[in-house]
């Protein structure tokens, strides 16, 4: 799984339309003020708008310029209170014109624009999932009582462990000996229902905090994912966000510790399930196991990486580092072109430095699994699957729909992943 966390799509801005923008203000120009949140991050101040999703670094400064307008003053009453007091007028053309194409702020607009075709520009309002599930019952979910009931039936499930370490699920429970279609489809379907469960943890522990969230579909590499957009969380104080970030991580954990008991019930002999019911019980409780080891993997954006990000304070730690690495190759590589990341906070630069290290480590690890494991996998399941249709439906039906099933169950999420991943590098190598 995976969640949006950032600063929210920058939408695309001609030249011809910043020129616009540029031109619109003089001493005299009054500036409408959209409402927006403020936090302080550091040294600096996130201010933006849940509604569009835009969130933006700025010096406190500035916050008090957008004060001022708010207050109704115009562009040169707030020059003049900002030059007062700090001694030097702030380059306000440019500030504005950039905050207003971030929907921020609005002017009035000259004779001879296109006020259609401006406003056609600007960031439009975001549609939330489940932004009328009731806020008291998020925060009645997401209780210290609840959280200490999950954190301790995962604790009795560890103990069960260690007590019948046999208990621990493992790859080879994904292994069904007889009815494997019935076996894979029923996993399949529980997996995809509960991945949902997962991610709508992650929204209702942002909406205890009154914030909204979305979610939808990713990958990450070549890994088809669940996400969820957790942009919002830059509205709230930093150590209120951790809980919406593990909040699937926790679910996950509580209910794969639920089937572990139930297993460790059934050794105990206090209940006895069919054969087929314990197959299903402990493949789903890998697949639980199989998640929360997702999130260490730092090297990609899963919930752990976000905390980790969030601990400290750094705002884009993947995307910092991978321009990092790229100003590296780039003093090798003439073709390369470097970006400037003067902006970027020194506190943030001794982070990013490690976290290169295992960026680096985990994509290497990333890829030899791709090429020793995942490729042959796939070439097996493509073998299977051909030698089912050479030998037809006629001949062994129930082999057939084995081979065709089983294998979709695999290939199709494959093929998927790859797909968005190849596309995805295309757009940034565009971008």
């Amino acid at each position: 799984m995976r969640l949006v966390f950032g600063w929210g799509p920058p939408p695309g801005r001609s030249p011809a339309l910043l020129a616009i923008l540029d031109s619109m203000y003089t001493r005299d120009t009054l500036v409408a003020v959209q409402s927006f949140t403020r936090q302080s991050e550091g040294e600096d101040v996130i201010i933006g708008r849940p509604e569009t999703g835009i969130f933006l670094a700025v010096p406190p400064e500035a916050v008090e310029v957008l004060d001022h307008l708010a207050e109704g003053k115009t562009v040169g009453e707030a020059v003049d209170l900002y030059q007062g007091k700090y001694g030097e007028a702030p380059d306000m053309d440019d500030f504005l014109a950039f905050l207003e194409t971030k929907g921020i702020v609005q002017s009035a607009l000259e004779n001879g624009h296109n006020p259609g075709a401006i406003a056609a520009a600007f960031p439009k309002r975001l549609k939330y999932h489940f932004s009328n599930f009731p806020h008291s019952l998020a925060q009645r979910i997401f209780t210290r009582p609840m959280l200490a009931g999950g954190l301790m039936v995962t604790a009795l499930a560890v103990a069960a462990v260690i007590r019948h370490p046999l208990l621990l699920p493992g790859p080879r429970d994904l292994y069904f000996p007889d009815r494997r279609t019935l076996s894979w489809t029923i996993l399949i379907v529980a997996s995809y229902a509960t991945l949902f469960v997962h991610e709508f943890g992650h929204l209702v522990a942002a909406r205890a905090l009154g914030v909204n969230s979305r979610i939808g579909i990713g990958h990450r590499l070549w890994y088809p994912v669940a996400e969820t957009d957790l942009t919002g969380l830059w509205s709230v104080p930093r150590q209120s966000r951790y809980l919406p970030l593990i909040a699937g991580t926790l679910v996950d954990a509580a209910s794969g510790a639920l089937l572990i008991l139930l297993l460790f019930a059934q050794e105990e002999k206090w209940l006895l399930l069919p054969t087929l019911a314990t197959r299903l019980v402990r493949a789903m409780a890998f697949t639980y196991l199989a998640r929360v080891v997702w999130q260490c993997f730092l090297f990609i954006r899963t919930d752990f990486y976000y905390v980790i990000a969030n601990f400290f304070n750094c705002r884009n730690l993947l995307g910092d580092t991978e321009v990092f690495l790229r100003n590296q190759l780039a003093q090798f590589v003439p073709a390369i072109r470097a970006v400037d990341q003067s902006a970027v906070p020194e506190s943030e630069w001794r982070v990013i430095r490690v976290y290169a290290w295992v960026w680096v480590a985990g994509r290497i690890a990333a890829f030899t699994v791709l090429v020793a494991i995942t490729i042959p996998l796939v070439g097996h399941y493509v073998r299977n699957l051909a030698g089912a249709f050479r030998t037809g439906y006629s001949a062994n039906p129930s082999d057939f729909l084995d081979a065709l099933l089983v294998s979709s169950y695999f290939l199709i999420p494959f093929v998927i992943g790859l797909t968005l991943w190849i596309s995805g590098l295309f757009r940034r190598e565009r971008a």
